[in-house]
């Protein structure tokens, strides 16, 4: 049961500057999102701004929201169903996806599901529930300018422990990419497929001055989206089709956390 909030009351005149589209958690609507779309409208981005709850909207179903494949899905169509219409009445106005926890998760399979003839500008990962093996080649080719992932080591408890427990969005039993980061595979398929960078942005100390000191919540912080948010969503020079795209995987302290996954996907996601 997907629902569309809009912030602002001139949405429909801001409509033709750009769109931007907040998914959240799986706790749904909620004022953690609501922070996001503050934050931006105080460093006056001049897009419309809508959250998309793509949840039950009952925040009791956490679980269920992580690990149902048909709501997933049935979001998922809806979302894109609307990204296509906006595209088609703006051909080249800015569109950008920004997804917290499991919305960061729902934002890349979204744009995976775009057709081949409509693309966003990029998406903002902040701290999303996927595994680091998730393939992002497909969700980047429906992008202009790539993917931003807000990863955290200081995650631990939701995005380590809890998603070793209860599983990411896609169905792994482990410390997920808003964590880690996606595997040094997975940068590698990115910069052979020639398609718009992922960057990984791991946590910076300088990132406490806006309220993010290292947890899950930190990146919903109207001063985070202000200050780091909202300067990704400034105009910028178009992805070079030609060009060679992809940020390097850096390593923390010369390892590489993210290594192959299992054999097997661990879990199963509910119909």
């Amino acid at each position: 049961m997907s629902r569309l909030f809009s912030q602002t009351a001139d949405h429909a005149q801001r409509l033709a500057q750009g769109y931007v589209v907040i998914l959240p958690g799986i706790e749904g609507h909620s004022w953690f999102n609501q922070w996001i779309a503050r934050g931006l409208l105080q460093a006056k981005v001049p897009y419309a701004i809508d959250i998309f709850d793509w949840t039950t909207g009952y925040k009791g179903l956490g679980l269920y929201h992580l690990r149902s494949r048909k709501l997933q899905s049935d979001s998922i169509a809806v979302l894109t169903d609307r990204l296509v219409r906006y595209r088609t009445e703006f051909p080249e106005q800015p569109i950008y996806l920004i997804g917290h926890s499991g919305g960061g998760a729902m934002s890349v399979l979204a744009m995976a599901q775009l057709p081949e003839s409509v693309t966003v500008n990029g998406a903002v990962l902040l701290g999303p529930s996927v595994s680091p093996w998730y393939d992002v080649v497909p969700a980047l080719r429906q992008s202009r300018e790539g993917i931003w992932n807000f990863s955290s080591l200081g995650d631990f408890f939701f995005l380590g422990l809890g998603t070793t427990v209860a599983g990411t969005l896609d169905g792994w039993h482990a410390p997920s990419a808003g964590m880690i980061g996606f595997s040094n595979a997975v940068h590698r398929q990115v910069e052979q497929a020639g398609v718009p960078p992922l960057h990984e942005m791991p946590y910076q100390m300088t990132y406490a001055q806006y309220g993010n000191f290292a947890g899950h919540l930190g990146y919903v912080t109207p001063a985070f989206a202000a200050n780091v948010i909202a300067p990704i969503l400034r105009p910028k020079e178009p992805f070079p089709p030609e060009a060679k795209a992809g940020v390097k995987k850096k390593k923390r302290g010369g390892r590489d956390l993210n290594p192959q996954p299992p054999d097997r996907q661990s879990g199963t996601l509910t119909n």
